[in-house]
């Protein structure tokens, strides 16, 4: 009698949860509104989806004056659109904000399309089509490029190709030598576990052993790594960035419930296709050089793309004007730990191509 009445019970739980979450999950997007509650002018508040070379992708277009210049985002992962965080983000009142679920990725997930397309060429034409797009459908001549961990590298892999499409880089937790990268997250994790007297972790560790991996091993290990880098604080360097990801998800508007299976279903099949590519890649040989200024926002704390590695690439790399600028207390995730410092460096960033704009007119 007791058992069934705690199945009931669990029962009734799961599809509270399921309400729940299908209350939060409409598909839609807020208006932007001003203090009255009434929609800003010619603000723009959208979400579209576009044909891009052969697969159906996915746009949030928002900003409080659609003649802003357009600011196009690259998510991290490979396959975790970060949309659900920046919906309503302050750089809507600068710009023309655009993120992007890429190929195979929530709204962009389409079950069955070929693995073959998960390349990173594939991904490097799709930013570059998603780009055009933009520049026709707000009739400007160039836009901002905007890019968080697995974003950076395909942002910088983009730029390289097809400067033109592009006034600036703005690169948030660069991606440059992952394999390296992840040669010395391991290590602190490592050592973090021992200092911890995690006994448990540091056999697991021990087991699994040091970077690199077969292709296939990569998926497994980066799904339980990276949630210990978060709860030792190199994910997001004051709180555990997981269960702040997570909740932003399920609340997400902008999402329905199915596109909230699909967001777990791309990620796993992005990093599975993906990741081998990134980490069999050096983007101080593949692309030493930019044409276009770049700007990278790097916290100190980081153990996802660490300090050291971002910051090598970043005194290697020639640019026509390039600008590093540190967070102390942050760690993959300036954009999001240090809201306002970020805000700051972009506004500078901007300025400082304004006043190049000029001196070269």
């Amino acid at each position: 009698m007791v058992v069934g009445w705690l199945f009931i019970i669990v029962i009734g739980l799961i599809l509270v949860f399921i309400g729940f979450v299908w209350w939060h999950s409409p598909g839609t997007t807020a208006p932007i509104v001003d203090q009255d509650g009434q929609p800003v002018l010619n603000s723009i508040a959208a979400l579209e989806a576009v044909g891009i070379n052969g697969s159906t992708q996915w746009l949030l277009i928002r900003g409080r004056d659609q003649t802003k210049p357009v600011l196009l985002f690259l998510h991290g992962g490979p396959g975790l659109p970060e949309l659900a965080l920046l919906s309503g983000h302050d750089l809507e009142k600068d710009f023309v904000v655009v993120n992007w679920e890429q190929r195979g990725s929530a709204k962009s997930y389409e079950a069955g399309k070929l693995d073959q397309s998960f390349t990173v060429d594939t991904f490097v034409e799709d930013a570059a089509e998603v780009s055009r797009w933009l520049i026709r459908r707000f009739n400007q001549s160039k836009i901002y490029l905007m890019a968080h961990s697995w974003g950076t590298f395909l942002g910088v892999l983009t730029v390289k190709k097809y400067p033109e499409l592009f006034r600036a880089f703005f690169s948030i937790g660069q991606i440059a030598r992952q394999l390296e990268a992840e040669q010395i997250s391991y290590d602190w994790v490592l050592q973090q576990a021992r200092e911890r007297n995690a006994g448990r972790l540091v056999r697991r560790l021990e087991k699994q052993g040091r970077p690199p991996y077969r292709p296939e091993a990569w998926l497994d290990y980066l799904t339980w790594q990276r949630e210990v880098v978060a709860r030792y604080r190199g994910g997001m360097y004051r709180a555990n960035f997981f269960p702040l990801f997570i909740r932003s998800i399920l609340l997400c508007r902008e999402y329905t419930l199915a596109d909230k299976v699909r967001y777990a279903l791309g990620a796993q099949k992005s990093v599975r296709l993906l990741w081998p590519q990134v980490v069999a890649t050096d983007l101080l040989d593949a692309a030493p050089e930019l044409q276009v200024p770049y700007y990278l926002f790097q916290g100190v704390h980081d153990y996802q793309t660490p300090y050291s590695v971002a910051r090598r690439y970043f005194d290697q790399l020639r640019a026509p004007r390039k600008q590093l600028v540190t967070f102390l207390q942050s760690a993959h995730s300036p954009i999001f730990e240090e809201p306002d410092l970020f805000l700051s460096a972009v506004h500078e960033a901007m300025q400082r191509e304004r006043e190049a704009l000029i001196a070269k007119q």
